[in-house]
């Protein structure tokens, strides 16, 4: 996409030759691409053998055609996405952070403009193929019927269940529910895998973005607590208040684990091989369910804080030990499939959106096991299944 160069005199545009209009750098665009690629306006000007100040002044738009070869390979982004128009980009007040207080802004920064250059992949997709109208209801809407106390994350959780026709069992694959919804989920790249997911709107749509390299159950999780942001937290400033954060673990537990589904399989005191069960039926982690039976006020405070001890002291609070199979998106899979067949394989896109091939392939990481590495097919992979949902068997333990 290119632009007139307004610095150009004379002649009309009508009587302009094509050949004549020359691209117009984009400064916003250089800015974008160096904090994607997390470095200072002092990194940029080494890698380029140029001051600092100069990199400013690129990006201040003083300089009306800098070094674009060597900021394109400085930067690893194609030349041609530093001529193309402004992109509306995604800002920090905007977005769910998890734990903004321990990041830094650079880290901030990059994952930003990672999502504002996917998010033109997502205007794409809508440009091009029919999904799912996005049919997330607002807090508002989830508790409008809560009557005789103040509505809660839990009552909107168990809304939001009811009006999705969920009912008590578990959901079998919280990714493909999501996009069911219209939720556009895509991935973190590899080097931004500090952060574990972050949501916001954007034009009527809901994105999250995950770490798709954590356990299954925990991706199942962060799913549900991003949701539960989306419901709970539209056009709310939530970054650095960890009060909206523990709204949205509440969210997210009583969303995964009702109680009117767990309690009625809970027998006697329960132990630890009990949990063990549990989680494998409702497809969480181990340390979830503890603190959702906590939560519950199954277990006791010495309970709670035990059996925490003994799963971290055997992984769990790294890793899910004989955990399911990650979900897939058979949303992506599905576009890429039928992008492929209009002609629109991976390169294409990537020029056309200005997004380079790396960034945009990691962003499937995880999530597809399309293979968007080579354009000319598609990868499978080999992985395990959940076991079958059905009740576990509970043992009664005497006091």
């Amino acid at each position: 996409m290119t632009r007139p160069n307004p610095t150009r005199p004379s002649r009309p545009e009508s009587l302009l030759d094509a050949s004549e209009i020359q691209p117009e750098f984009n400064p916003s665009r250089l800015r974008l691409a160096r904090e994607r690629r997390g470095i200072t306006k002092e990194a940029l000007g080494s890698l380029c053998g140029v001051s600092r100040r100069a990199v400013t002044d690129w990006e201040a738009g003083k300089v009306e055609h800098p070094p674009v070869a060597s900021i394109a390979r400085a930067l690893e982004f194609p030349e041609s996405y530093f001529y193309g128009d402004d992109l509306d980009e995604v800002g920090a007040d905007a977005v769910s952070f998890r734990a903004l207080s321990s990041m830094t802004s650079r880290q901030v920064g990059r994952v930003l403009a990672h999502a504002s250059l996917l998010r033109g992949f997502s205007s794409w997709i809508d440009s091009r193929y029919a999904t799912p109208d996005p049919d997330v209801p607002s807090f508002e809407e989830l508790t409008a019927s809560v009557e005789g106390s103040e509505p809660c994350p839990v009552d909107a959780a168990l809304s939001l269940r009811s009006i999705w026709n969920l009912g008590t069992r578990p959901v079998l694959d919280m990714l493909a529910l999501v996009e069911s919804r219209g939720v556009r989920v895509l991935g973190l790249p590899g080097q931004d895998r500090e952060v574990d997911a972050f949501s916001f709107w954007h034009e009527g749509r809901p994105f999250i973005f995950i770490n798709a390299s954590k356990s299954a159950e925990r991706l199942r999780f962060d799913l549900a607590h991003e949701l539960g942001h989306l419901c709970m937290h539209r056009d709310v400033r939530t970054n650095r208040n960890r009060r909206y954060e523990l709204d949205a673990n509440s969210f997210a537990g009583s969303f995964l684990m009702p109680a009117n589904g767990l309690v009625p399989q809970l027998v006697g005191t329960l132990s630890l091989p009990d949990v063990m069960k549990l989680k494998v039926y409702w497809r969480v982690s181990a340390t979830a369910m503890v603190r959702r039976l906590h939560q519950l006020r199954r277990i006791s405070d010495w309970q709670y804080r035990s059996w925490m001890i003994d799963l971290s002291e055997k992984g769990f609070r790294s890793n899910e030990p004989d955990g399911g199979a990650k979900e897939q998106s058979a949303l992506l899979r599905q576009i890429l499939s039928l992008a492929r067949e209009d002609g629109w394989r991976v390169d294409r896109i990537c020029k056309e959106l200005g997004i380079p091939r790396k960034d945009f392939s990691e962003a499937f990481m995880g999530l597809t096991v399309t293979s968007v590495e080579s354009s000319s097919g598609f990868g499978a992979s080999e992985r395990r299944s959940f076991p079958l949902t059905t009740p576990p068997v509970l043992r009664a333990v005497s006091d």
